[in-house]
């Protein structure tokens, strides 16, 4: 069984090298004009290391950091510290909502390739990047390392099914993560963002107002949203449980697109709220461009 899943995953990793190479050469170039604006902005020998509360008896006003501040709800200083290399970390939703589909790739197969050309481009850019998969706790986590080796492990995790399903706790995952990652990282949150649990705001705020920049990825399937007219009776069954329901589809439709586009706007209001970077792709949909576009406006 071991050796037939390690041939399956070979296969699959052969696959998803082929998308990750095809998408993977504008955002290499985007990581790069990253790192240029750090040298050229903050200096070559002094960098930026991260934020710290701040202690009036001993600290000067003028080094406040406002727009981390208003985040936390708490007066954050700038450090600096000696030029070190940038942190990217990918975190992966693997719970059961992200095993839809309904057209040519599940939520989690298109995620796979928008996490593994991250990755890619990280350490092609000379950043080290880190890796974790959550459903409701953190499942796997890879420390940040910027070699090609690294890649590879997150490809084969990515492409294991053991790895996936469960329920989903983004706020768990998110608070596990704050004391993990180091203050100067770019961290990539990759979900569905359904059925997320409860607590995730306040672990949002926290994570953003700690690190570099934040951007949330939301995957959707184009039945997540919106529902065709004339489908009739229809059985569905909860991600998160052992539950079917016979539904009919033509009674609910109108409300259901409501209630999923109420979440969908709640969701990435909770982003832009916090001054993080968000972007909604669809499955059937390129996510190089739109996913370039909130790098370069995301304030760095």
């Amino acid at each position: 069984m071991e050796k037939k899943l390690e041939e399956v995953g070979t296969r699959y990793i052969d696959k998803l090298v082929e998308e990750i190479d095809a998408n993977v050469r504008e955002i290499i170039d985007t990581f790069r004009l990253i790192l240029k604006y750090q040298i050229l902005f903050r200096g070559s020998g002094i960098e930026f290391a991260g934020l710290r509360e701040y202690v009036p008896e001993q600290d000067d006003a003028t080094k406040i950091d406002w727009k981390a501040s208003l985040r936390a709800k708490k007066l954050y200083v700038k450090q600096f510290e000696d030029e070190r290399d940038l942190d990217v970390y990918i975190l992966l939703d693997v719970s059961n909502s992200m095993l839809l589909g309904t057209q040519e790739k599940l939520k989690s197969e298109y995620a796979a390739v928008v996490a593994g050309t991250l990755a890619y481009a990280a350490v092609e850019s000379g950043d080290n990047v880190g890796f974790a998969m959550f459903n409701d706790d953190i499942i796997i986590a890879l420390d940040p390392v910027g070699d090609i080796s690294q890649y590879y492990k997150i490809l084969r995790l990515i492409v294991d099914p053991r790895n996936y399903g469960g329920n989903c706790d983004l706020g768990k995952s998110l608070s596990y993560l704050i004391n993990m990652v180091a203050d100067r990282t770019i961290l990539f949150i990759i979900s569905d963002f359904i059925g997320i649990g409860d607590g995730w705001e306040d672990a949002l705020k926290m994570i953003g107002g700690k690190l570099d920049r934040v951007l949330g990825i939301m995957i959707r399937d184009i039945r997540d949203t919106f529902m065709p007219p004339g489908m009739g009776c229809m059985r569905f069954s909860d991600p998160f449980s052992d539950n079917v329901l016979s539904v009919n589809t033509d009674k609910i439709r109108e409300k259901f697109e409501k209630l999923a586009k109420e979440q969908e706007t709640k969701v990435e209001s909770e982003f832009r709220n916090s001054g993080l970077g968000f972007v909604k792709i669809y499955t059937t949909k390129p996510f190089v461009k739109p996913l370039i576009s909130q790098l370069e406006l995301t304030e760095i």
